[in-house]
């Protein structure tokens, strides 16, 4: 009866470590989209985040991504840009894991792609195009490698060669996001984009500024000197 109790209690315990990696998903209908990048933000409550519009080729500090099926290694840095205006969601960008894509993939799509945060964030979001059930089959979302269904799961989703709308996710309590997948169902047949990538960053995770080390140094350096007065 002990061994079965304690089995009970490990249970109970995986169970409530696993519901506690918890997450808000709020999907945006395409209308969201408005010209008026900061009245766009307004509506998806990201106001403030850190936005990365993929205009050029380096990734903001602490995001990395890579492709799956064909697979590529992490990286900050995309090969090449992309300029989509129709497909953007706002200076005409897009990261796309197409063929002839941000990595110049030749003949085939890449089945799916994961966003990596360094540290962790609080806070994520995305525009999203060109995600159409009809080619890809569902599209699933995974946040810290745990299963969150699928894309089609949303209501306001809309399978279309044009914009589908805005992903946002938000992490419940003290739990950090880590990374974010989109994978098709299918292999290489779908291509998509994303554009107007959100990050909030937890506070631990937010990188110091060059002053803010400078003095921190020298706090650090002051504090030991005066230890050694008072020894003296």
């Amino acid at each position: 009866m002990k061994k079965i109790s304690q089995l009970l209690l490990t249970s109970s315990f995986l169970l409530a470590s696993a519901a506690s990696q918890a997450s808000l998903i709020n999907f945006y209908a395409p209308g969201v989209y408005s010209s008026d990048v900061s009245a766009m933000d307004a509506a998806l409550g990201i106001t403030g985040y850190e936005i990365e519009s993929f205009d050029d080729t380096q990734l903001i500090d602490g995001l990395s991504y890579s492709f799956i099926n064909p697979d590529t290694e992490q990286s900050t840095e995309l090969v090449n840009v992309l300029n989509y205006p129709g497909l953007s969601w706002d200076d005409g960008y897009v990261l796309s894991n197409g063929n002839g894509g941000n990595n110049r993939w030749s003949g085939t799509w890449v089945q799916g792609i994961t966003f990596f945060f360094e540290g962790g964030i609080t806070g994520f979001g995305t525009g999203m195009a060109q995600v159409e059930t009809g080619y890809g089959g569902l599209h699933s979302l995974q946040i810290n490698g745990q299963d969150y269904g699928y894309l089609e799961d949303h209501a306001n989703f809309a399978s279309s060669n044009g914009r589908n709308g805005y992903l946002k996710i938000n992490a419940e309590g003290n739990e950090l996001i880590h990374s974010v997948t989109i994978l098709s169902s299918r292999a290489n047949a779908d291509g998509f984009t994303f554009d107007h990538l959100a990050i909030s960053r937890a506070a631990s995770a937010a990188v110091p500024e060059p002053t803010s080390i400078a003095l921190l140094a020298l706090g650090l350096i002051g504090g030991g000197f005066s230890r050694r007065l008072m020894k003296k």
